[in-house]
């Protein structure tokens, strides 16, 4: 059991930093990011692969509301790292989850700092309602597991999540930026 837990957190650390730092040079490990996303997005465990591609029809989110959309997935990564944390992780699933935690509540503060200088105030929207609900719902489906189990799905809910968040992010969030500070965020 240890070493697919091993293989997760490789892949996830791949995937996971290159999401959360994304820069000018993200292009090049578009591949390997691809092909480990794709991985993660086959799971036949996870339904809901293609949920945070909006449906066609639906109106593009206004700068305010796409990041108040970026903090509700910074709020998520933070409280799934803190359950990870509460369930007594070890090793690298601890070292990730403490990473997660740093990395995101740092993205969170500066994403608030953004909202509150160039975003405005957003009011509450069906996308915010909905991101906020299957956040919470991960949540409570990965509350249930213990051990090993927790640590391999909290892995593998982090591969999806960081690959459903960088679809948002290119789909809806960046296109919505108005700002030069905001798109550069």
């Amino acid at each position: 059991m240890k070493t697919p837990l091993a293989l997760a957190v490789a892949a996830l650390l791949l995937v996971g930093t290159t999401a959360c730092n994304r820069g000018a040079d993200a292009g090049a490990n578009d591949a390997a990011n691809d092909t480990a996303a794709d991985a993660a997005m086959t799971d036949p465990a996870d339904t809901n692969a293609d949920a945070s591609m909006p449906p066609a029809d639906m109106a593009a989110p206004s700068q305010a509301e796409a990041l108040a959309l970026l903090n509700a997935v910074n709020d998520h990564e933070v409280k799934s790292a803190q359950m990870a944390k509460s369930k007594n992780v070890t090793g690298p699933v601890l070292e990730y989850a403490n990473m997660m935690q740093a990395e995101h509540t740092a993205n969170m503060t500066q994403t608030t700092a953004l909202l509150d200088t160039h975003g405005g105030v957003p009011t509450d929207s069906d996308k915010l309602a909905g991101q906020k609900a299957k956040a919470e719902a991960k949540r409570a489906q990965l509350d249930g597991l213990q051990g090993d189990a927790f640590a391999k799905g909290y892995i593998d809910a982090m591969v999806t999540d960081h690959a459903e968040a960088l679809g948002m992010l290119d789909s809806m969030l960046i296109p919505a930026a108005t700002d030069d500070a905001v798109r550069a965020h």
